[in-house]
């Protein structure tokens, strides 16, 4: 017997990515001495940087891979700002974002696994 490894709900969904504005102290960037790639970011005042594509409506933050409920995938999950990170799956405000898509909260059978090894 097979066994298909399960799919984080996150993976297929990137509503978060899609509504919210990504904003974290420069610190964190890549130049210095975080992880966030400079590139994908803009200065919003002297000590705060924003992700691009987060500033404006519609919103869709440049790190995203994929579209919107289909393979959406965090092209630098593992270099991603304390903002991602402490942005909670199955929260409230995950919640908000999916409908504010039309897509239903995460089910009780989903599996809630890691999305990086």
């Amino acid at each position: 017997m097979s066994c298909t490894p399960a799919i984080h709900p996150c993976v297929n969904c990137g509503a978060c990515c899609h509504t919210y504005r990504v904003e974290f102290p420069v610190y964190e960037l890549k130049s210095m001495g975080g992880s966030v790639p400079d590139a994908l970011t803009h200065t919003v005042n002297g000590n705060r940087v924003r992700m691009n594509g987060t500033a404006q409506f519609p919103v869709r933050c440049h790190a995203l891979t994929g579209g919107l409920g289909v393979e959406s995938i965090c092209s630098i999950y593992e270099q991603r700002s304390s903002t991602c990170r402490n942005f909670d799956f199955d929260s409230d405000r995950c919640h908000e974002a999916r409908a504010r898509h039309g897509l239903p909260p995460p089910q009780p059978n989903d599996p809630i696994l890691p999305l990086a090894a």
